[in-house]
């Protein structure tokens, strides 16, 4: 494997984000459910159910496609992460700009790297450019 990608739940197609380009004889692709996401009390039970499933089903969509995908449950992400740098330890760890900002600075902070958030009709960069001159 040269290097790990980490989808988060609203990332969820094979052609986008980080998996743009993907390799599954080198990519290995990771998706993390953390305890902080189910037990945290503002999310609707339905939302949360629907998105666990589609992540699930996900995964198995990417790996009839070919690829290794790990599905860990964790603490939180980066717990989940961690446990799977240390199963694969030297590998870099790339995602799509994630759509919140507070998991954007934990990622960064664990030293994950950032790709274009192609699901987006507005790159981040030109919606910031524009809602800074409103």
């Amino acid at each position: 494997m040269k290097r790990i990608i980490y989808i988060p739940f609203d990332h969820l197609h094979p052609k986008y984000g980080s998996l743009a380009g993907a390799d599954p004889k080198s990519d290995l692709i990771v998706l993390v459910e953390s305890a902080r996401m189910v037990t945290g009390g503002s999310w609707n039970k339905v939302r949360l159910y629907f998105l666990i499933s589609s992540a699930r089903h996900f995964k198995a969509e990417l790996e009839q496609l070919g690829f290794k995908v790990l599905y860990v449950k964790a603490a939180t992400t980066v717990d989940g992460l961690k446990k799977v740098a240390k199963d694969y330890p030297n590998l870099p760890i790339i995602c799509a700009h994630p759509s919140s900002h507070l998991q954007s600075k934990q990622l960064a902070d664990f030293g994950v790297s950032f790709v274009e958030n192609d699901f987006f009709l507005t790159p981040r960069n030109l919606f910031t450019s524009w809602a800074d001159n409103q």
